[in-house]
């Protein structure tokens, strides 16, 4: 009898050991104008978490752990993300912390990072100045806006669809994404280049600009609400110059928001075309579909690879250590949804970039690279 207690205790210690949570912080835009995309980062890193923990965890230098996510809204507001950072670093004491959406507040959170030695892993700014500062606790799992733009470019290029015209977020990512394709195309190819601020929803001054451009084609450097009132704006005015967009107005919620007569055509460029015949997109969306029912998006794919990588991080380090932590990331090798994810010495990944084109039966085709390309249905 007293052996079968001493079994009991043993096998309730084991399990209540197999249950030990380990925090890891995630900041992101939950609430205000950039909710949605949020939304899919959360997405990501829930369905990970998910996956992670129903396998039975983690181990770091012999002990089991679960994940528990410690999430902060930033609200898009680069105060509200140095402040989460630091809480998370201080307070919660995380040994690292993923997110962002802005640019803007990843470059304010960069810094108290690195004060606190707490790696910070991006799953979604494309700022390509973030990893540009010898910021040694910073890494980027997706690619940034000049890795997006020189495939774009390239693909334009050999369009010939210049002078290229655009609209933007009046921001890093929006300003960076310009400028990249500049550098890339020359300035006398470049167009009219408008500006506008987040929230706002009236384009006609940018539609008039266009048109006086006669512009070949628009580039419109935002996020899906924007996205679809410029796209209608600039129909509904007649225009018929081609439209070049991100990746966030390549999936079929973007569709939702408009017919598929005025999408026909357009390109985008995308880190991840989620109908793709590749084995690790193909199972991640059915999987994202199961648990969402929706079309896996991109953003969400980065996420869910980047926690997946930072639990790989933590077995790696074989101890919960933010130098330690930061080491194991800078020489990991890590073969995620997206592609294979490896650091250069910035911190910088350097995954696969698509072109993709909206079908006239509102379904899209991969155009970029030539080796990955795909009919209508698989995009």
């Amino acid at each position: 009898m007293k052996r079968f207690f001493a079994v009991v205790l043993l096998l309730l210690a084991s399990g209540a050991a197999a249950q030990e949570k380990l925090a890891i912080g995630i900041i992101t835009s939950l609430s205000g104008p950039m909710a949605a995309p949020g939304k899919f980062q959360m997405n990501g890193f829930r369905l990970a978490e998910e996956e992670i923990n129903s396998g039975g965890g983690f181990t770091v230098g012999g002990r089991k752990y679960l994940v528990e996510l410690k999430v902060y809204d930033t609200r898009a507001n680069p105060a509200e993300g140095a402040s989460a950072m630091q809480r998370l670093a201080t307070v919660d004491k995380v040994p690292m912390v993923l997110g962002e959406l802005h640019s803007g507040v990843a470059a304010a959170a960069a810094p108290v990072a690195q004060d606190y030695s707490v790696p910070l892993i991006l799953t979604i700014p494309t700022g390509p100045n973030l990893t540009e500062q010898g910021n040694r606790f910073l890494f980027r799992v997706n690619a940034n806006n000049d890795q997006l733009t020189r495939a774009l470019a390239d693909f334009i290029a050999k369009q010939g669809w210049t002078p290229l015209s655009f609209i933007a977020w009046n921001n890093d990512a929006g300003r960076g994404g310009v400028n990249g394709m500049k550098k890339l195309l020359g300035d006398p190819k470049i167009g009219y280049v408008g500006y506008f601020n987040v929230g706002e929803v009236d384009f006609s001054s940018h539609v008039s600009n266009i048109r006086a451009a006669s512009a070949r084609a628009v580039m419109l450097l935002m996020d899906e609400e924007p996205g679809s009132l410029a796209i209608k704006q600039i129909r509904d005015a007649g225009l018929k110059t081609q439209l070049v967009g991100t990746l966030a107005m390549g999936s079929d919620r973007f569709l939702k928001r408009l017919d598929a007569q005025r999408l026909e055509g357009m390109v985008q460029y995308n880190a991840f075309p989620p109908n793709a015949n590749v084995p690790g997109i193909r199972t991640f969306s059915e999987r994202y579909r199961k648990k969402y029912g929706e079309e896996a998006h991109g953003f969400a794919a980065q996420s869910y690879d980047g926690l997946k990588l930072a639990v790989t991080a933590l077995q790696k380090a074989g101890k919960i250590d933010g130098r330690a932590l930061r080491d194991a990331l800078a020489g990991i090798e890590y073969e995620g949804v997206i592609g294979r994810i490896k650091f250069d010495a910035k911190g910088q990944a350097h995954p696969p970039v698509y072109v993709t084109q909206w079908c006239a039966d509102g379904k899209r085709r991969i155009l970029y690279p030539e080796n990955l390309k795909a009919d209508c249905g698989a995009g």
